[in-house]
């Protein structure tokens, strides 16, 4: 009988498997143009079966106080567009352009540049 349960399981959790999304943590450092270190976390992302990208941030800036943020967007060949929103810096209309840094193979991470309204500039880093 248990047997029986198992393999019903098993079998409904392979139906049902890849309508959730994906979740995975990613370690992010955010710095300035200048290569100053502003804030590292990590960023709890989802990822979808149309490569829809959701999720949110929870870093630490250099002063010690807690930034958050909701992430949303998208991955198409290979460059991450994802809008950084609601950040608890004040910092807004954020959006990540990220991609796999030269000479990488892509299996531990992106670099890119989030421009935020003002002409605000940020590197940010993502590992996996």
């Amino acid at each position: 009988m248990s047997k029986l349960i198992l393999s019903a399981s098993a079998a409904l959790a392979a139906l049902i498997g890849p309508a959730f999304a994906e979740s995975q943590n990613w370690n992010i450092t955010e710095e300035g143009m200048s290569g100053v270190k502003g804030a590292q976390g990590t960023w709890t992302v989802n990822v979808d079966a149309q490569n829809g990208i959701s999720g949110a941030a929870n870093l630490q800036l250099d002063n010690g106080k807690a930034l958050t943020y909701k992430i949303s967007g998208a991955v198409k060949n290979s460059v991450y567009t994802i809008e950084l929103s609601d950040r608890s810096d004040g910092k807004k209309g954020c959006v990540w352009n990220g991609h796999v840094p030269a000479g990488s193979d892509g299996s531990h991470g992106l670099i890119g540049q989030a421009v935020c309204d003002g002409d605000v500039k940020l590197i940010i880093r993502a590992g996996f």
